[in-house]
């Protein structure tokens, strides 16, 4: 009996001094006593300094009901309406944190940081020296999204006012989601930036983002056509979309980097073919023109029936490049009345058709790539494999032998769906 109370009295103890030991709550931080940014911009400045711009939250207005006017990207933002906007000048962002937290009269936290916006101007430049900060800092995350902005980022911020959302954290995640659901932009994020800024087999890339300047106008009417639409092409990045109304910012292209500098940019259509090279093509819709009516175009839903297959030759001068893909896709639209459904001899030529749109579209964005000097693709990483020391892949310089490789792209399209009717109507075409 005796044995037992010993045995209780220690447990009671124990459990007495644990309980001591984990109460304190000296280091806790009130959510009240915090400023949460949800999208940061950066820009050059004076003297080597660096423009730091902060979109703010404002929980107690985060609830407010869309306003009169709110349909257009005005006014009437909610998100716009429900957030702080204001940027300082500072040597390093933790010091324009330091800085902002002077007059926003909170501390601000980075933990929840969803979009970090990078000026063009900055970013030719080379963004090397921000590259550490950011992967230092132990409030963001690695998931947060990386952008390149047309122009300076702070003006971007001041126009972005989204409809749908009541939230700008909301609005980049669905911005984000958009890269797999629609292959409209890379979407790329910290970590895989800097990741592949450090790899000498492939570069980084960036969201391009940018306002359009005739989204204020109303009148459909005053539309121009782009030419590349003519020859079923998207040829459009961010801030080309002939569109009227809604927010005025895009998010449409690819940001392509050398090492720490913006290189250039690459359109949709570019930027589909982009991933599919590099097989983050998840889905993704195409038109192409019918090769059986000229002026008719054919709508498709395409995703990657397998990873791509990648042969890099280094044996030899100039490098050669094999790349063979193997893509599918459903019929989702027919301007004419042809047969593609149930005639196999016409729907292997609009397969033919597509396997040599998205072949030469394929070669094109390489071609673009490698005047540029910038393996987006990543294939250094493959050449890499031939080479055993770390030493002799430095001395190998892939960037140059890329520039003047020889590439070859094969495309295995499949049509795999024809849609729910078997013949097009004869009433939609001219009689």
């Amino acid at each position: 009996m005796a044995g037992l109370k010993k045995v209780s009295l220690i447990k009671i103890i124990t459990l007495l001094t644990v309980t001591l030991l984990i109460s304190g709550c000296w280091d806790r931080r009130e959510l009240e006593d915090q400023a949460f940014v949800q999208v940061m911009g950066i820009d050059k400045a004076p003297h080597n300094q660096i423009l730091v711009t902060f979109r703010i939250a404002i929980p107690s207005k985060a609830g407010l009901g869309q306003t009169a006017g709110g349909g257009g990207g005005g006014e009437g933002s909610v998100a716009a309406q429900s957030s702080l906007l204001t940027s300082v000048i500072a040597p390093t962002i933790p010091s324009a944190v330091t800085l902002a937290s002077g007059y926003v009269n909170r501390d601000l936290n980075l933990m929840h940081t969803k979009a970090i916006v990078l000026g063009e101007p900055f970013a030719r430049e080379g963004i090397a020296r921000l590259l550490g900060i950011l992967t230092r800092h132990r409030e963001l995350r690695g998931n947060v999204f990386m952008c390149v902005s047309e122009g300076e980022a702070y003006k971007l911020l001041e126009q972005n006012k989204p409809d749908l959302e009541k939230s700008f954290a909301k609005w980049w995640e669905g911005v984000k989601q958009l890269q797999s659901s629609q292959a409209i932009h890379p979407g790329s994020l910290l970590q895989d930036f800097i990741t592949n800024a450090e790899s000498l087999g492939i570069e980084g890339t960036m969201l391009y983002i940018a306002v359009n300047k005739e989204a204020k106008n109303q009148d459909p009417a005053k539309l121009r056509v782009p030419p590349s639409f003519e020859q079923a092409k998207l040829g459009v990045k961010s801030g080309e979309i002939p569109r009227t109304g809604g927010n005025a910012v895009e998010y449409v292209g690819t940001a392509v980097f050398k090492s720490d500098k913006l290189i250039s940019v690459l359109t949709l259509t570019e930027t589909r073919s982009l991933l599919m090279l590099n097989g983050q093509l998840r889905r993704a819709v195409i038109t192409v023109e019918d090769p059986r009516v000229k002026g008719r175009y054919t709508g498709l839903e395409i995703k990657q029936g397998s990873p791509p297959n990648v042969k890099v030759n280094i044996d030899r001068d100039p490098v050669l490049i094999e790349e063979k893909l193997s893509l599918e896709g459903d019929l989702l639209a027919l301007q004419s009345a042809i047969n593609y459904a149930t005639d196999l001899k016409n729907q292997r030529m609009l397969e033919a058709a597509i396997e040599k749109d998205l072949e030469e579209g394929a070669l094109s964005v390489i071609k673009k790539l490698q005047q540029s000097g910038s393996d987006a693709v990543g294939y250094g990483d493959y050449a890499s494999r031939r080479i055993l020391t770390w030493p002799a892949w430095l001395d190998y310089d892939w960037p140059t032998k890329f520039k003047t490789a020889e590439v070859k792209v094969d495309v295995d399209f499949s049509i795999r769906r024809t849609g729910m009717l078997g013949k097009q109507p004869n009433v939609w075409e001219p009689r």
